[in-house]
């Protein structure tokens, strides 16, 4: 694996697109996937009028399909936690794709369908569990105290009263490079207006060597598919 993925990604997307001019249009939005919610970006261009291509970038959170959030009931005003999450996970993916039209643009009421298929690199960033414990102090009382998640150190679930705060472990953040790979189908309506919408779902699989570390008492799997959908609202570049 390069030591920077992701601007490897973009030398090889600037020098597979050198040459080709075709009539553009970029597009921003929101993302859902069966993992978590984000942010997505994608620059399309017209190759023909049958091909295309594009380029995606995602930000978003990642969701172990085990986590499964809780409550510490013998507390008052608990707060939610998963119990075993070693690290909070979020995704940037950086992919360029084929798009092969089903149907033509003939009026501005029509809806574009295409077929889209590619891949790209994904850097993981990886923050720690810091949990809020609650320990006995000299009085005889309680006191909270923030520690990093240690699943051989902190097996009493009632001692745990959640999260602590996010701002503790970003001084530890860790990074893991993957690979990605999507097929969907995408509709696009408002063409020849200066500002069309775009509706994008399909299948993705996602890889990571051993996996990415997110929990103690599950398996943290090297592949990772689901299914996605984007919503963009998008600014139609004209040809000269």
């Amino acid at each position: 694996m390069p030591r920077y993925p992701l601007f490897t990604l973009i030398i090889f997307i600037a020098f597979t697109s050198f040459g080709q001019i075709g009539e553009k249009s970029f597009f921003g939005g929101v993302l859902y996937k069966s993992s978590g919610l984000g942010l997505a970006f994608q620059s399309k261009t017209e190759i023909n009028e049958k091909m295309g291509k594009q380029i995606d970038l995602e930000l978003s959170t990642f969701r172990h399909p085990q986590e499964v959030k809780t409550f510490n009931t013998e507390i008052s005003n608990p707060t939610p936690y998963v119990y075993g999450k070693l690290n909070k996970a979020a995704l940037l993916k950086l992919y360029y794709s084929r798009s092969y039209k089903l149907t033509q643009f003939n009026d501005a009421q029509r809806v574009g369908v295409d077929v889209t298929f590619g891949g790209g690199l994904i850097l993981a960033f990886l923050k720690p569990v810091y949990i809020n414990l609650i320990y006995p102090d000299n009085l005889g009382s309680e006191t909270i105290v923030s520690e990093k998640y240690d699943p051989d150190k902190h097996k009493d679930k009632n001692q745990i009263a959640g999260y602590s705060n996010g701002r503790l472990g970003w001084n530890e953040l860790a990074t893991r490079p993957g690979l990605h790979l999507s097929a969907g189908a995408g509709f696009t309506w408002g063409y020849f207006t200066n500002y069309p919408k775009r509706l994008e779902t399909g299948f993705y699989v996602e890889a990571f060597n051993s996996g990415l570390p997110l929990m103690a008492f599950a398996k943290n799997k090297p592949l990772n598919e689901g299914v996605y959908v984007k919503l963009f609202i998008g600014k139609r570049n004209y040809k000269n």
